[in-house]
């Protein structure tokens, strides 16, 4: 790239060159991007000529917005899968530090919300081509400074007109104008506010160069490129003007450390000289960097002049949608829907209006055909009304009485109708899976997703020129962060070893860091899908002993609250050291020779038991068998003595019979 020569003209005449250059170059561009936010919001879809045709022919002007849903379900998906930035260390001993860099920034846009603020730049990219936010330290929000990261309105920015490559990475300056009050004016420039006034802030208030007017509804379909944005009474136009120049530097190598150090002209003459006088010559390389600027200006009056924030680029940074090769201006995707919404939209009229007219509609009459021509001219079209005719007007007819004619639509009317709507989200790839509108087929979930993903592909280049902005943006936050915010105050990071505090402390060489988008996800629905990624894989590697990361749990779609306690009781156990695991160990031989006396213990015990065991059976059985042959025996002696009774019954009846007898003889 050419060296830039700013010498030959003031700073106020080069911002007034570049202003005018971009105002002439995204003219239509600026029209366009009008035109296309009306078109989301509904609001610019007819052009005032078309409007007032279809009043005058007493037609409805309808409005059935369809871009804006096609819109929202684009940003959603950069709302749905937000991912975060993260410093990785090109130093093995810088280890540490990204950890602390990497919370800080995430501490960072926590505070300002700036996740919101860059979705909303988005948005901007996606309707109009150009999405903007500038990163600043504010000092009314903290005292003690916080970064600020907000969306600009694509409207205020105007940038170099060579500028060619995505996000403007080539861009040579970059302009903002931003309304500022006489209050304001006055309280961040109090020595140059009075100078404002007057000849001096005519270029300034009247940047456009045109006379404001009120547009109606779609005024900007005509090829007018007047602007629409009417300047507030009482606010200056400040020009907010970031460039870059090239600085001759001289690298030489430090005589006590070795290292190579930067030196501007004026110190490696003064540094030269006290080699000199100490008869050394002093080694060194001549080599040109750019050295990035900044100034405030308001009409003929240069405000404040000074170096950039950020000392690597610029702190205005952009998302660019699609580059138009012949204007070289960017275009995001309204533009593309603009003719199929504008069709449907008269299509739709038109029908609406075949239906209100379409019985009187192509109807010839005689004049005595009617009894009262007025009244059947206002009744004709009233499908419930009975338009009377004159005696002999239907002769020939039996009854007398015939239906009117019956609603008729032009053949493909309708086909030309859903043409035009399916066209609107079919010219940006955006499908209807995305939209959530797919009736009638029962498909799985995985299918869904798999069509979801196809439709995102087609829009990979916006998300593309997301992500590199992310990277750009990250650069700048680090730069702040160690700049103006390392003084030893305390943020709260989330680390390895669980929510703490920790002091933020300006550190040599820390900005030697890669910038990484990295895949851990910020949203829950891409928590929740990279949770079920995990949930298969957690049960394989626990099988095979690969320890798992405390970190896992991050990704569950679990309260984050319930998530950071389950963390710290994660990380709160240390790995034993070498003297941990011998002790250990031998804990673990002395169990085991415990468990093995006591499993034979419980083996002798058990046989014991057994042994009492059989000899109580035995025991029993041989007490059962005494009692048996104990009953036995006295069953045998009471029918010895059943029977000796009986026997010595029978003697005695004997004896007597034998007695009774000898006495008879």
């Amino acid at each position: 790239m050419a060296k830039l020569d700013f010498a030959e003209e003031s700073l106020v005449e080069r911002v007034q060159r570049h202003y005018k250059e971009a105002q002439q170059h995204t003219k239509t561009w600026r029209s366009d991007a009008r035109e296309d936010y009306g078109f989301v919001d509904g609001s610019m879809q007819w052009s005032e000529n078309d409007a007032q045709v279809l009043r005058d022919q007493l037609r409805p002007v309808l409005t059935f917005n369809r871009c804006g849903p096609v819109i929202d379900v684009v940003t959603g998906q950069e709302i749905n899968n937000r991912q975060e930035v993260r410093y990785i260390p090109r130093e093995q001993g810088d280890k540490g530090i990204n950890e602390v860099l990497t919370g800080a920034a995430e501490w960072v846009r926590d505070g300002c919300d700036a996740e919101d603020e860059e979705s909303d730049a988005f948005t901007d990219m996606v309707i109009c081509g150009m999405g903007w936010t500038d990163t600043r330290m504010d000092y009314e929000v903290d005292l003690d400074g916080a970064v600020i990261i907000e969306r600009i309105d694509p409207l205020e920015m105007h940038w170099d007109t060579g500028a060619r490559k995505r996000n403007l990475a080539d861009a040579r300056w970059l302009l903002r104008v931003k309304e500022f009050s006489r209050k304001e004016l006055e309280d961040k420039w109090p020595d140059k506010a009075d100078e404002v006034v007057g000849p001096n802030a005519i270029w300034g208030d009247d940047l456009n160069d045109e006379t404001p007017h009120i547009s109606h509804a779609g005024d900007q379909y005509s090829d007018s490129s007047e602007s629409t944005d009417i300047k507030r009474d009482g606010f200056i136009n400040v020009i907010q003007y970031q460039w870059w120049e090239t600085e001759e530097i001289w690298r030489v190598a430090d005589p006590l450390t070795g290292q190579l150090t930067s030196l501007t002209k004026k110190q490696y003459n003064e540094m030269e000289l006290l080699f000199q006088e100490e008869g050394h010559q002093l080694q060194g390389v001549k080599q040109s960097r750019r050295k990035y600027k900044q100034a405030f200006i308001a009409g003929e009056i240069e405000l404040e002049e000074g170096d950039c924030p950020f000392d690597d680029g610029f702190t205005f940074k952009p998302m660019t949608g699609k580059r138009e090769r012949n204007t070289n201006t960017w275009y995001g995707l309204v533009r593309s829907m603009k003719d199929p919404q504008r069709w449907a939209n008269k299509w739709l009229s038109q029908i609406m209006h075949i239906i209100n007219s379409n019985a009187k509609g192509g109807l010839m009459a005689e004049k005595d055909a009617f009894e009262n021509p007025r009244r059947a001219e206002s009744e004709w079209a009233d499908p419930q009304s009975i338009t009377m005719l004159k005696q002999g007007a239907l002769s020939g007819q039996r009854p007398k009485v015939i239906p009117k004619p019956p609603l008729t639509f032009p053949a493909g009317l309708d086909k030309l109708m859903e043409f035009a709507v399916s066209s609107i989200r079919d010219v940006v790839g955006v499908n209807v899976d995305m939209l959530g509108n797919r009736e009638g087929q029962n498909t799985s979930g995985i299918q869904d997703f798999q069509r979801i993903s196809q439709g995102v592909t087609i829009l990979a280049s916006l998300f593309n020129s997301l992500r590199r902005y992310r990277k750009e943006q990250g650069r700048v936050l680090l730069h702040f962060i160690q700049k103006y915010l390392s003084d030893g105050r305390l943020i709260r990071i989330s680390g390895r070893e669980g929510a703490q505090y920790v002091p933020l402390l300006k550190q040599e060489g820390i900005e030697q860091f890669d910038v990484v988008i990295d895949d851990a996800p910020s949203s829950p629905n891409q928590r929740e899908r990279t949770f079920s990624v995990l949930s298969g894989l957690l049960p394989g590697l626990l099988q095979a002993g690969i320890p798992i990361p405390p970190e896992v749990i991050e990704y569950a779609p679990l309260p984050q609250s319930l998530i950071e306690k389950w963390k710290e009781t994660l990380t709160q156990a240390k790995g034993p050291s070498q003297e941990e695991v011998a002790m250990l160990q031998q804990g673990i031989q002395f169990l085991q020779a415990e468990n093995s006396k006591l499993r034979n213990d419980m083996q002798l015990k058990t046989q014991k038991q057994q042994q009492e065991h059989a000899l109580k059976t035995e025991d029993k059985a041989f007490e059962q068998n005494l009692e048996a042959q104990d009953q036995t025996f006295d069953e045998q002696m009471a029918r010895n003595e059943h029977e000796l009774d009986v026997w010595k019954a029978q003697q005695e009846l004997d004896i007597k019979a034998m007695a009774a007898r000898n006495r008879a003889n």
